[in-house]
């Protein structure tokens, strides 16, 4: 019998669940304002849907060539593109980084800005004791106790806010069900040259990406029964960073699962593996530079694009989006458009407003309804509809999302208030600072490389 020890109790301001795009960008802010925070991870790295899932594609949607990131994820994109880990797609909207890499310089960001990390470890509990939050982590053999002025909920699912009793939702109104969950694949043997004889264009000749296209070609395969997945075209395809000859794709849909559900997890999880491997065999049928193309791997989970969310002192809304309303306490602008993959079948919902629209989430979209202090969320479990969701839910604002809930973190633990009394703009403004405080968007912009970081180890 395993024996299940209490081997240790961690004090710390601010412990963000979740190490995501929003976890990462969250405990960033804490950490760079001089606060102490811990931040725990179910897997042994951090990058959530962009490495455990290999969704190394980050849609950085622009305004008007206006870059609406936030600082934590402008650092992270200049750091992994000067040292050739990445690259900037076609138009500039998809930032796409090397998996390892970002891996291990988000690790390494948030450990030099004083940060702490604990990997493999599950949360199993959440409670509320006077002016302080108690968490139980499970790991291997242990029970870790985090005792916490303060917890950002980055889980994606919402766990944390769950546990500790905040009301939620799930999926769509009308009856609970979400987005499907895609599996990632990554296809080895592609001939780049090949395909740009086809009369295809390379990115600095090398990288080749596509999206929202081939739908001829799955018409065709679908009439020869060669075609099963729930789609009428592909999503998303691109050359990896480090080998171009290496394709990352997002063309697999599994209908009918919950995320929150561990067997319907495990059921999708079986599934994508199925389709990745029709998948693999359609572009080696059917698509220019493929023809000797294998199926290199699937991500290590399954990505996740909606689940549970957060009833918040504020809710997005699609008819916000559309109108591109700026709340007065917005922390945070985006600019891509409502993205829906329908629960259904194999329709799309995209672009329902114009490509040119700009909204605002406002802070109580980051904060639940209910009286408990001093907890919030951030990334995709924001309060939000079903159908807002599928507009704020890609990376770089998830990432700004976390950046805006730690860096009021950040202001609430210097001045002894809580979350709910910092003003958003105060938010904001410390954002906007942090923007212009970065050192390498001039030596970005002007294409001046930078040389590899000097990161000392960490006892």
């Amino acid at each position: 019998m395993i024996q299940t020890t209490l081997s240790k109790v961690v004090h710390t301001t601010c412990v963000v669940v979740g190490g995501g795009p929003a976890g990462y960008g969250a405990a960033m802010a804490v950490a760079r304002a001089g606060q102490q925070v811990l931040l725990v991870e179910r897997h042994g790295f951090l990058g959530g849907m962009s490495t455990a899932a290999g969704l190394n594609s980050y849609i950085n949607y622009q305004h008007g060539g206006l870059d609406l990131s936030e600082a934590v994820y402008r650092d992270l994109r200049d750091t992994l593109i000067h040292s050739g880990h990445g690259y900037i797609g076609e138009g500039g909207h998809v930032d796409f980084f090397d998996i390892e890499a970002c891996k291990r310089t988000m690790e390494q960001n948030l450990l030099n800005a004083g940060g702490r990390l604990l990997y493999h470890s599950l949360l199993r509990s959440v409670r509320r004791e006077r002016d302080e939050w108690t968490l139980e982590f499970l790991a291997k053999g242990a029970a870790v106790l985090v005792r916490a002025r303060f917890v950002i909920d980055a889980t994606g699912d919402a766990d944390a806010c769950t546990l500790a009793g905040v009301t939620m939702t799930h999926g769509r109104r009308s009856d609970g069900k979400t987005q499907p969950m895609s599996m990632i694949v990554q296809l080895g043997g592609f001939d780049p040259a090949a395909w740009e004889r086809a009369g295809n264009k390379l990115i600095n000749g090398r990288f080749a990406t596509g999206g929202d296209c081939f739908p001829d070609e799955v018409r065709r395969a679908r009439e020869a029964g060669e075609w099963a997945i729930p789609r009428e075209r592909i999503s998303m395809w691109w050359s990896m960073p480090a080998d171009p000859t290496h394709i990352g794709i997002n063309a697999t849909r599994i209908l009918g699962r919950d995320a929150c559900d561990p067997f319907d997890v495990t059921a999708a999880e079986i599934e994508g593996r199925r389709q990745a491997a029709a998948l693999a065999r359609f572009f080696r049928d059917y698509i220019p530079g493929f023809s000797n193309s294998y199926l290199l791997q699937t991500g290590p989970q399954i990505g996740v694009r909606e689940s549970r969310r957060i009833v918040g002192r504020s809710t997005m809304r699609e008819s916000d989006i559309v109108a591109c309303r700026e709340p007065a306490d917005t922390v945070v602008r985006c600019a891509y458009p409502i993205d829906v993959h329908s629960p259904d079948n194999a329709d799309m919902q995209f672009d329902m407003a114009s490509k040119e629209f700009l909204y605002g989430i406002p802070y109580g979209c980051l904060l639940p309804a209910s009286p408990l202090e001093n907890i919030a969320a951030a990334g995709r479990c924001i309060s939000a509809t079903h159908e807002a969701a599928g507009s704020f839910r890609v990376m770089p604002t998830c990432m700004a999302l976390g950046e805006a809930a730690g860096t009021a973190v950040a202001l609430a633990a210097s001045t002894g208030k809580s979350l709910s009394e910092i003003p958003a703009q105060t938010v904001r403004e410390h954002l906007q600072a942090a923007r212009l405080g970065l050192t390498r968007d001039d030596r970005f912009s002007h294409g001046q490389p930078m040389t590899e970081m000097n990161i000392p180890v960490m006892n």
